[in-house]
């Protein structure tokens, strides 16, 4: 919970920028610290409209991570409709709330929309997004089912028919939220890959296309990967996934450089950091994050008992 976080708060100001501008802003190694979403070091270009935020803040993201993790421990009874009918309600007191001012998604908005019209959640979701919206919040799920794989699967695709129905998007959700699971285990990037793509490609055409791209990418950097004529920009729920993976094959055992490769990118690169932050984080513990981004970022305390309490309802 705190390495999603914290690769989100080092993406969220990177997010619809350029690689090239963040590089000739902050210097070859790109963005290595937290930074304002407005810091003035920026350039005028692309203008970010909205409210400012500090250093340390994470976006949407993580936002909604935390009404995930909120709406699995919140009440009895663990059917996949009463699990999604309390996730739901986070999601519509997400959505409606003022802190709701860093970037939602499209599809993640009009899936709140429907859901406070009181659209069933399986309805909810906008049939045709893949957005990465849906993997993006999953980390959760896997922390809290990693031991159980086939619960974990049903939990992950039900949460991304909330806000995004197209296949991708919900295998998209599967794929983030088993590599939580597999990196727990101890898993290789390359174990985590083969069970990822056995698991979710024959589900969705889109999904194993993008997968299939990812073993001869390898030993290209990561410039040339995380940009649209590598693995794509990451919009897209098989992209963002297959691009946090990439970034921790490339540094298993390095949390630092994992995220820092995920969020000095083209696209979408806070959720790349997101993605990426709970692979690394799961994978190598709370010790390997920098005990100044695991203080520093946004709510730090709230994500730690999050992911406790998640941790103890799964080995409990």
């Amino acid at each position: 919970m705190v390495g999603l976080a914290v690769g989100d708060a080092l993406g969220f100001p990177t997010e619809f920028r350029r690689r090239a501008a963040i590089l000739d802003t902050f210097g070859p190694d790109g963005v290595t610290e937290f930074v304002a979403q407005l810091d003035p070091r920026w350039p005028a270009r692309p203008a970010i409209i909205g409210r400012g935020h500090p250093p340390g803040s994470y976006s949407d993201d993580t936002q909604m991570s935390i009404a995930v993790a909120e709406g699995l421990l919140g009440g009895s009874g663990d059917d996949v409709d009463r699990v999604m009918t309390r996730i739901a309600s986070r999601f519509i007191a997400w959505s409606r709330s003022d802190d709701n001012d860093r970037a939602p998604g499209n599809a993640c908005m009009t899936g709140c929309r429907n859901l406070a019209r009181a659209v069933p959640w399986r309805q909810a979701g906008v049939a045709d997004s893949k957005g990465c919206g849906s993997a993006m919040r999953v980390a959760p799920i896997g922390l809290l089912c990693w031991r159980d794989q086939a619960r974990l699967l049903e939990l992950a695709r039900a949460s991304s028919r909330l806000t995004h129905g197209h296949d991708a998007g919900v295998e998209g959700a599967a794929a983030a939220a088993l590599l939580v699971a597999l990196a727990l285990e101890k898993k290789s990037p390359a174990e985590m890959y083969q069970a990822v793509l056995a698991e979710c490609g024959p589900r969705s055409a889109d999904f194993d296309r993008c997968w299939r791209k990812l073993p001869g990418m390898l030993d290209q950097p990561p410039a040339f990967v995380l940009s649209e004529q590598g693995l794509g920009e990451s919009w897209v729920a098989e992209e963002a996934v297959a691009s946090a993976l990439y970034c921790h094959w490339l540094s298993p055992t390095d949390f630092r450089a994992c995220v820092l490769t995920a969020i000095n990118t083209d696209g979408d690169s806070d959720s790349i950091g997101c993605i990426a932050g709970s692979i690394s984080g799961a994978y190598n513990g709370s010790a390997a994050i920098p005990e100044h981004w695991r203080h520093g970022v946004e709510n730090s305390a709230l994500l730690q008992q999050l992911g406790e309490r998640l941790h103890a309802a799964a080995t409990g």
